[in-house]
């Protein structure tokens, strides 16, 4: 029995798979084709990390991923790709690599550590205790992960905890130690903006967050805000934005009830922290579009030019920005799976 599929090559492709796949253990024999020009395939890039079972189950980013983590490698020099929402079609953001951070807060917090000024590395040197005392790595990489990850922000906590302990191979201190839980007030917004700015200028503007600490940590918040305050006021507020975004994500955390538990991991959480150890390390030049041709023409797929009768897959169009265009191939991948299973009771038992 032959079936031929066209459409965007992501779907069509994936659905091949499924299909070849499928015969192959029921014993079938069965022939699929994908009409269209394979070398006209819209180029995947690495690097990226991201939970994918679908993509996974096809073989693609196995070399360095495990399970249905998909880890696809790319030039040393560029950020890596990463999302912790489900199968990759959303929530992406960059991980830098280099040293240097990606994220803005990121790079305030190394910016500090090389600072000309003595207070400036006084500063960085403070918060890095800090840090350490809660259990949060200090890695660049880590840390874009912390300021950047698309979920809410204890959920972002737990995933950085979860990451760089991955990376160091350390347990660290439940966090929800060094909160008192008596705090009752709204949390900052997300995003850094001028109202942001003038209520960490403001005396007495972080008080609530702070009253919030036990006083294992607190005496090194004051500290920290004092400094980064007088820094302000020599530098315009460079690096404010690192202080906000720690103060944003301390507000929620002063909110849970003492001895409580940060929100636990979902699959794909867990999976791309653990992973993004793998991905940071992961360099070639990676193409996870044709991985998964390659794939296809493994289990005995092939490409034809033209169909007399073909199945429609997908036909959505490539997107052309990086980070829109992994979402599409994500989402083809699994419009791909979809249709297979839609189309395996007509093959096998065609109506009449």
């Amino acid at each position: 029995m032959e079936v031929y599929l066209r459409g965007n090559s992501p779907g069509a492709t994936t659905a091949g798979i499924m299909l070849l796949t499928r015969a192959r253990q029921l014993g079938y024999n069965l022939k699929v084709a994908v009409v269209g020009d394979p070398d006209d395939i819209v180029p995947i890039l690495g690097p990226a990390v991201c939970y994918a079972p679908v993509l996974a189950s096809c073989g693609v980013g196995r070399e360095a991923g495990s399970g249905a983590t998909v880890v696809l490698p790319g030039p040393p020099g560029k950020p890596v790709m990463v999302t912790v929402h489900p199968h990759g079609v959303s929530g992406w953001f960059f991980v830098d690599r280099s040293g240097n951070g990606h994220h803005a807060a990121t790079q305030a917090f190394v910016r500090l550590s090389r600072d000309p000024r003595p207070q400036a590395r006084d500063l960085g040197r403070e918060l890095r205790r800090a840090m350490e005392a809660l259990g949060l790595s200090t890695d660049p990489a880590v840390l874009d992960v912390l300021f950047g990850a698309q979920v809410p922000s204890l959920t972002r906590l737990a995933v950085a905890l979860r990451a760089g302990r991955a990376l160091s191979g350390g347990r660290g201190q439940p966090i929800t130690r060094f909160i008192t839980g008596n705090v009752d007030q709204d949390p900052l917004p997300e995003a850094f903006d001028e109202a942001g700015r003038a209520l960490l200028m403001r005396s007495g503007g972080l008080r609530p967050i702070l009253d919030g600490l036990s006083t294992s940590i607190r005496d090194r918040a004051e500290r920290f805000v004092s400094l980064a305050r007088d820094l302000a006021q020599e530098d315009g507020g460079r690096d404010l934005i690192l202080l906000y975004h720690l103060a944003e994500l301390a507000s929620h955390l002063v909110l849970l009830p003492p001895h409580s538990i940060l929100p636990p991991l979902g699959a794909a959480e867990d999976s791309v922290a653990t992973g993004l150890r793998s991905a940071l390390s992961a360099e070639g030049d990676g193409d996870a579009n044709r991985q998964l041709m390659q794939v296809f023409r493994f289990l005995g797929g092939s490409f034809v030019t033209s169909a007399a009768h073909s199945l429609l897959v997908c036909d959505a169009p490539a997107p052309t920005e990086h980070i829109e265009r992994w979402q599409w191939f994500c989402g083809q991948v699994r419009q791909g799976r979809k249709q297979a299973d839609a189309l395996w009771p007509q093959i096998i038992d065609p109506p009449s």
